[in-house]
């Protein structure tokens, strides 16, 4: 298999997962830490970050840090076309979707009632209480 042809898979690969596809479509919404996407999903920490690196690793999703944090992000226009064009379907698909919606809402909840730490910059619609008991980031 040719280099073009194992990149093209891996980014098929990427998008293929189910839980892949949620991750998507949360840091469609905005940038997230580990920590909001564990907690949404209600997965393990490693098994998110192994998600991340997947999506990362084929050009999805890139990463920054802030302080002790690990912000990630959808690429930008840098992307690979392949990705952008990938994107452009991720973003129109599941819309709708209920679990989608729950999904969202549930990373409404302010980093700092999940991570213990304050954001450097976001745009959270509104916060939920009685969300407690996370470990920080």
């Amino acid at each position: 298999m040719n280099k073009s042809m194992k990149k093209t898979s891996r980014c098929l690969k990427a998008v293929a997962d189910p839980t892949r596809l949620k991750i998507l479509k949360l840091l469609q919404h905005r940038t997230s830490c580990v920590c909001e996407l564990t907690s949404v999903l209600g997965l393990a920490q490693p098994t998110v970050s192994r998600h991340l690196r997947v999506l990362e690793d084929a050009g999805f999703v890139e990463s920054e840090r802030r302080g002790l944090r690990m912000d990630y992000m959808l690429t930008g226009d840098d992307a690979p076309p392949m990705v952008r064009q990938l994107m452009r379907l991720v973003e129109k698909w599941h819309e709708d979707d209920p679990e989608i919606k729950i999904l969202r809402d549930h990373l409404d909840v302010t980093v700092a009632e999940i991570c213990g730490s304050v954001p450097a910059k976001e745009n959270h619609a509104s916060s939920q209480p009685g969300r407690s008991g996370y470990s920080s980031c």
